[in-house]
């Protein structure tokens, strides 16, 4: 099978590349566990405002624990990449997932515990710091897996589904959460998305397991039909999950010299900013503006509609590379339209009083941040396709610094202006036509490293 190549865009991943059926059973299990790992954490957001009722917090409160998660979630990215390159990421992801399933599954009870304490806060802080240090490994392990087992042409639209996954999460939470929050209680919530967290981590054991024996039994060559990368690949080593390869050190010197890496983290980080204060906030805003609205309708309309765009954005982005279209144009076009529709959307809610109104304009808001899949998000893969785990980790620092950053000013300004949400949107979509403009002019899907 012959790729399509673009000269200097593309590099022949390292490792061992999956087969048709490997392919497919990896997309599921890498698309289902990052749909879990945010139904962990949008455990907290959809339920801020029961916690925040029973612990008496307010806006600042809420807005630090909060943000806090992203803490160790933004400084861990700045490794996990590279550890995952290093030592192979099937080797990090099974501890690091079952770390942050049981700390979802006591969440809870570790709340209760903080206030037996003398420093209440302290605890809380260092439970959700603790979870984002855990969770940091699973987006840039996935990246690592994905760079070194797929050809080239698979790698954007197959990662691209996978972060998909994340938005399936976040309507299962709430779309399950609503209903958990109405009849039972916040805690459920958390107990509910630990337990189908820990049977993934027993799922994606199995798939580890499977695969080893897979590849330690094959007798005979896969047939050149079957194999997702042109023959030169046929003889490199078979046994891809129990053998990592040795990883050369990334040139970070040439990496951060680009304009175009400094555009795509600077997208990122717009783009981040505004889904990081969409979706840790939004339930809050729902709560406080439509008091009578019903949960289960503002949890889970929006999410849905990002699930629909960021399935379709990979094999949007795929369609133009087919049609001749150059990988910067297609990054440019697809994140362009991503930042600019969520900027047009925020300027749109302080201008209404309507809840059907304002719930269409998130959810068009969300659906435009679904784009962001055929965009930037992909982008480590065209500018460093053999270091895509450790670019990644760095590169998407980037964007969960607004975690921390966004979320926690976004409560300062609630709090300082009397919960005047106006504020935050407009402040969020100038970030977005920022984002949006730097990455137009000097963003890349050149290869750069």
């Amino acid at each position: 099978m012959t790729i399509l190549k673009r000269p200097g865009e593309y590099e022949p991943p390292l490792g061992k590349i999956w087969n048709r059926a490997e392919a497919r059973t990896w997309t599921t299990i890498m698309f289902s566990g990052t749909c879990v790992l945010y139904a962990a954490r949008a455990a907290l957001p959809i339920s801020a405002a029961a916690v925040s009722k029973e612990f008496a917090w307010n806006k600042t409160d809420s807005g630090t624990v909060l943000s806090c998660f992203f803490w160790g979630y933004a400084l861990t990215q700045m490794f996990a990449g590279r550890l995952a390159d290093k030592y192979g990421a099937e080797n990090i992801l099974p501890y690091s997932s079952l770390a942050w399933t049981m700390i979802t599954f006591f969440t809870p009870t570790l709340f209760d515990f903080a206030y037996w304490t003398d420093y209440p806060l302290v605890v809380l802080l260092s439970v959700r710091i603790l979870t984002g240090i855990c969770q940091a490994f699973h987006i840039p392990s996935l990246a690592s897996i994905v760079s070194k087992h797929l050809a080239a042409t698979d790698k954007g639209r197959v990662f691209g589904i996978v972060l998909a996954g994340s938005h399936c999460g976040t309507v299962l939470a709430g779309l399950v959460g609503s209903t958990l929050l109405e009849w039972v209680g916040w805690r459920s919530l958390f107990q509910f998305v630990g337990v189908i967290s820990l049977i993934w981590c027993w799922m994606f054991r199995w798939v580890l397991e499977n695969g080893k024996n897979a590849a330690n039994g094959r007798s005979s060559p896969i047939p050149d039909e079957e194999v997702l990368l042109n023959k030169k690949h046929d003889n490199e080593p078979e046994s891809h999950l129990s053998q990592n390869p040795q990883s050369p050190p990334v040139p970070w010197g040439t990496l951060f010299r680009h304009p175009g890496f400094w555009a795509a983290a600077i997208a990122q980080y717009t783009g981040g900013n505004s889904y990081s204060i969409l979706f840790n906030w939004l339930p809050s805003y729902f709560h406080e503006t439509y008091p009578n609205a019903k949960g289960i309708v503002y949890n889970v309309v929006p999410s849905l509609a990002i699930v629909v765009t960021s399935l379709i954005a990979p094999i949007m982005a795929s369609q133009a590379l087919a049609d001749g279209k150059t990988v910067t144009y297609t990054r440019k076009l697809m994140e362009g339209a991503s930042l600019f529709g969520i900027a047009i959307c925020l300027l749109i809610v302080p201008m209404t009083d309507s809840f059907w109104f304002c719930l269409l304009i998130f959810t068009l808001a969300m659906a435009a941040r679904g784009l962001h899949h055929g965009g930037v998000s992909v982008n480590p893969h065209d500018f460093a396709p053999n270091y895509a785990g450790s670019v990644f980790g760095v590169f998407n620092a980037c964007g969960a610094i607004t975690g921390f950053v966004g979320v926690y000013v976004a409560g300062h300004i609630l709090e300082a202006t009397n919960n005047n949400w106006a504020y935050v949107f407009v402040v969020t979509s100038a970030q977005c036509v920022l984002g949006a403009m730097v990455y137009i002019l000097l963003g890349t899907g050149q290869k750069i490293i």
